[in-house]
């Protein structure tokens, strides 16, 4: 299948203009890359591309045939499905319940055919997937399968991967690309939004660059990643900002012996660790691992066994924004400002204007793209939501930040600046628990590494000695 986007305008309501005249093709059996910052207009393109959103203007052409798409489900019949970066399985369902919910016509009996289809093409792909299990008990590698067998199953020959490694962990992102070049063996076209220049150099047949809703560059192999950089964000200005001074010795957190149950089994098992002053604590493990157990433990929302000491408040940067950390049918300026609603009033009534110059600083100081102070956080693109999060917490002076996967879903520019900030925090006398699957991160970043597994503490120690070796196998259990 051949897909041609040509001069495709997009205007939100509320004058959001999107797209600026993008044309762009997707050849037979290709992997292109859409690459650009947050809210530069991929998904917004692609969403396009499948039927989900309309274009204000512009066409569309499937074989050099215009075609027309009122919805998801008319897409899906020309061949063209769309995994969303946050993934859109239901809960409550079994994975191959999912697979018989077609948009627009709700879920559907399970056929043989459709079963014989699906599990021929996870077969395929090479998938092991408890299909008789309900996806929330699924990792979340595994639901991105199932989503991708779904619409395989369904039929489609172009498949949309939008920020697919968002919801990975770093030994899932390998096996994703070798899916992708299967794929691609199977005549399939795939098109990657990414804004992460390593992924690109990986898996790109041809690039795209997009920014601030305009098609900026397009590039071949081989290509030069600083020219992929300065076409998606303009030159890149690094901060440089390097750790002073070492750990203080009053701690900002301790946690001792702590274990937490879940359905009669330990899924934290005596953990014990501190955090102290100026300084960046890393525990890097394979999702799903104790790492959300502990976290929430930490910031007080789940009670376990043991002792869990906060000196001096904090921060919280949470893993999933639209669940934890924004009320998404609130403006920037009511999400900005929660829970630090004193500091906004005057004579008991929040002073609306000093929080809307609060919150239109926070989309200065953070690039977040958005029609305005006033507009619903649901407005804006995942990566944009996230630098609002970020901004509104490492603005609260806290003593302790804990930061569970903060640059999660943004860009090259965005995540350099929460990196520099929260050394920045460090140096202040900030303690910082980071909680990442990025070794990257992790070895940017962290004074002290600690390694989970099944629960545990498996390895912890300076940062510089706790090599990339050692850590892999303690993450892997062995």
């Amino acid at each position: 299948m051949r897909l041609e986007l040509r001069d495709i305008h997009k205007v939100f309501s509320d004058g959001t203009h999107a797209l600026r005249g993008v044309t762009l093709e997707v050849l037979p059996g290709e992997v292109l890359a859409l690459l650009g910052e947050n809210g530069a207009g991929k998904t917004t393109l692609m969403k396009i591309a499948a039927g989900i959103y309309k274009p204000t203007s512009g066409d569309i052409y499937i074989d050099g045939r215009p075609v027309k798409m009122r919805s998801a489900r008319d897409a899906l019949k020309l061949g063209i499905a769309m995994v969303h970066q946050h993934l859109s399985l239901i809960p409550g369902l079994t994975a191959m319940e999912n697979l018989a919910i077609v948009e627009g016509a709700g879920l559907r009996p399970i056929s043989a055919e459709l079963k014989t289809r699906a599990l021929k093409v996870a077969e395929e792909l090479g998938f092991e997937v408890d299909w008789d299990r309900d996806v929330e008990e699924l990792p979340l590698g595994v639901r991105q399968r199932v989503e991708i067998v779904k619409a395989l199953a369904w039929g489609a020959d172009l498949l949309i991967l939008d920020e697919p490694t968002t919801v990975l962990t770093p030994p899932e992102v390998k096996p994703l690309f070798q899916v992708i070049r299967r794929l691609k063996e199977m005549g399939k076209s795939v098109v990657y939004i990414t804004h992460k220049i390593p992924e690109v150099l990986e898996i790109a047949d041809r690039v795209v660059v997009l920014r601030r809703g305009v098609k900026t560059a397009e590039f071949t192999p081989p290509y030069d990643p600083k020219r992929l950089v300065e076409s998606m964000v303009g030159e890149l200005k690094t901060e440089s900002v390097a750790r002073e001074g070492k750990p203080g010795e009053r701690p900002v957190l301790e946690v001792e012996d702590l274990w937490i149950y879940e359905g009669g089994r330990a899924v934290l098992q005596g953990v014990s660790l501190r955090v102290r002053e100026r300084e960046i604590l890393a525990v890097v493990g394979v999702e799903g691992n104790g790492q959300e157990q502990l976290v929430e433990a930490v910031v007080g929302v789940r009670r376990g066994r043991g002792l869990v000491k906060v000196h001096g408040g904090l921060a919280y940067i949470p893993d999933d924004r639209q669940r934890k950390a924004l009320l998404m049918e609130l403006s920037l300026v009511e999400n900005a400002i929660v829970g630090r609603e004193r500091e906004f009033a005057r004579r008991g009534l929040i002073s609306w204007k000093l929080a809307a110059e609060y919150t239109e600083g926070l989309i200065r100081e953070f690039g977040i793209v958005t029609p305005g102070p006033w507009a619903s956080v649901r407005q804006l693109s995942g990566g944009n939501q996230q630098k609002l999060v970020v901004g509104r917490e490492l603005g609260r002076g806290a003593k302790l930040i804990v930061a569970h996967q903060p640059t999660r879903g943004l860009d090259v520019a965005t995540t350099e600046h929460v990196h520099s900030l929260l050394i920045k925090a460090r140096n202040g006398g900030a303690g910082v628990l980071l909680v990442t699957s990025d070794l990257d991160e992790a070895y940017k970043l962290a004074d002290t590494i600690a390694v989970i597994y099944r629960g545990r503490i498996a390895a912890l120690g300076p940062a510089g000695e706790m090599g990339v070796e050692l850590v892999g196998r303690k993450m892997a259990g062995l």
